[in-house]
C-alpha cells in the first residue's frame, strides 16, 4: 500500500469491531491500513474486513503495516510510507478490561484511586503517535481511543496534534438516542465524561454524581437519569457501540460528507461533547443556552472521581483518593507528574503493576 485513507494502529477489539464496520458502511472507495505487532492478528484482521467489504458490496480495500511502537521514529517510518489521511491509535499499555474486575490487587488499587490513576500507561504510545505526525506531516487527523477524556489533554498540554477522540460519550449519545423514535435522534445532543461509563457499568439504585446531560435540539430532557437507569453497560462488549460511533467520525475526517457526532476529547478538551465534523475539522455543536465554557466545566466536575486532573500548564495531578491509594505504595508517584515525563512516569506505574499483579 502507497497511499491510505484511514490508519489504524492497533489490533485489539475496538480495532476489530471500527473494522468490521468501516468495510460494511463506507459507501465511497475506502482504503485502510492497519498497523500493529502481531503479524498473524493483523493478516486475520485485513481478510475479514475485505470479506465483510464483499458481503455487503462495499468498495474498501485493507492492508497490514508492520508497527515499530518502540518510539515516534518508528511509528514515523510507517505514516511516511502510507500517508494517510487520518491516523487512528488504539493501543494502549494498559487494557481497560485489565482493571475492570477486582481480581488483582492492581485492579482494586485502580478501583480506590479511580481509572484516572493509569493515565500515564494510558497516554504513552498515543503521545509517540502523536509526535511522529508531527514529525511527518501536521496535515493528518489524529484520533486517540485509549482514554481520551484524559490523554487528550495530555497530548494538548505536551503541545502534540489530537484531532479527537472517539467512544465513550458516544456510547451514552447512541443509547439515549435510540430510546427515541427515529425522526428526533439525529437532534440528540450529549454531554457527558468517562466517568459516566464507570457509573452506568452499575446499575441504576448504585449510581452516584450528577447523571449524563441530554438535549432533543435545543430541549434538555430533564428525566434522562429515570429513562436510562436501566441500562447496565456490559464488560468489553460495550465496544459494539463504542466502537461503531468511532466510525462515521473516521470517514467524515477522511473526507466522505459532514456529520454531527459525539465525541470525547476534541481538540484536547476534557470529557465528552457533541460536535460537528466537516473538512477535517471538528468543533463543537452545543445546544443554545449553554456556552463552551460551561460545557467545559461541567466536565471537569467528575474529574476528582476519575481520580486524576491536567492543568493547563502540563501538570498532572491525583485526586486525594488516587495519592492516598499510591502513597501506600510509592510517595514519588502520588505526586503525579509533568506532561513532558510521561515516559518515565508510566515506566514506574509500570513497575508498580507488575508487582501488584496486573
Amino acid at each position: 500500500m502507497t497511499t491510505a485513507d484511514i490508519f489504524i494502529i492497533g489490533t485489539g477489539y475496538y480495532a476489530e469491531v471500527m473494522i468490521g464496520d468501516l468495510a460494511s458502511t463506507a459507501t465511497g472507495r475506502l482504503r485502510v491500513a492497519i498497523g500493529g505487532r502481531n503479524e498473524e492478528r493483523l493478516q486475520w484482521l485485513a481478510e475479514a474486513g475485505r470479506a465483510r467489504a464483499a458481503i455487503f458490496g462495499r468498495p474498501v480495500t485493507f492492508e497490514v503495516v508492520k508497527v515499530d511502537f518502540t518510539s515516534s521514529s518508528g511509528v514515523a517510518e510507517s505514516l511516511d510510507a502510507i500517508r494517510p489521511r487520518v491516523v487512528v491509535h488504539s493501543a494502549s499499555l494498559q487494557s481497560p478490561w485489565k482493571v475492570d474486575r477486582e481480581d488483582s490487587q492492581w485492579s482494586r488499587l485502580v478501583a480506590e484511586g479511580g481509572f484516572g490513576l493509569t493515565l500515564a500507561l494510558h497516554s504513552v504510545l498515543p503521545r509517540r503517535t502523536a509526535a511522529a505526525i508531527r514529525q511527518v506531516d501536521s496535515g493528518i487527523s489524529f484520533v486517540n481511543t485509549c482514554y481520551p477524556d484524559g490523554v487528550n489533554q495530555v497530548l494538548r498540554a505536551a503541545g502534540l496534534p489530537i484531532t479527537t477522540g472517539v467512544g465513550n460519550v458516544g456510547i451514552f449519545s447512541a443509547v439515549i438516542a435510540g430510546m427515541l423514535e427515529p425522526e428526533q435522534r439525529a437532534s440528540v445532543r450529549v454531554l457527558a465524561h468517562h466517568q459516566h461509563l464507570v457509573q452506568w457499568r452499575k446499575s441504576g439504585n448504585e449510581r452516584s454524581g450528577p447523571p449524563v446531560r441530554a438535549w432533543i435540539g435545543d430541549d434538555e430532557i430533564a428525566d434522562v437519569d429515570e429513562r436510562t437507569r436501566h441500562v447496565v453497560l456490559p464488560y468489553r462488549d460495550l465496544n459494539v457501540i463504542s466502537g461503531a460511533s468511532a466510525v462515521p467520525v473516521l470517514l467524515a475526517l477522511a473526507g466522505f460528507g459532514d456529520i454531527r457526532a459525539h465525541v470525547p476529547g476534541p481538540g484536547g478538551l476534557p470529557g465528552g461533547y457533541p460536535v460537528q465534523v466537516a473538512e477535517g475539522q471538528v468543533s463543537l455543536d452545543l445546544p443554545e443556552g449553554l456556552s463552551r465554557d460551561e460545557a467545559i466545566l461541567w466536565n471537569r466536575g467528575f474529574e476528582n472521581a476519575d481520580g486524576v486532573s491536567i492543568s493547563e500548564t502540563g501538570r498532572v495531578t491525583y485526586s486525594e483518593p488516587a495519592r492516598k491509594a499510591l502513597a501506600a505504595y510509592s510517595r514519588v508517584l502520588s505526586e503525579g507528574f509533568d506532561v513532558a515525563e510521561v515516559e518515565n512516569a508510566a515506566t514506574a506505574l509500570g513497575q508498580l503493576r507488575d508487582k501488584l499483579g496486573g
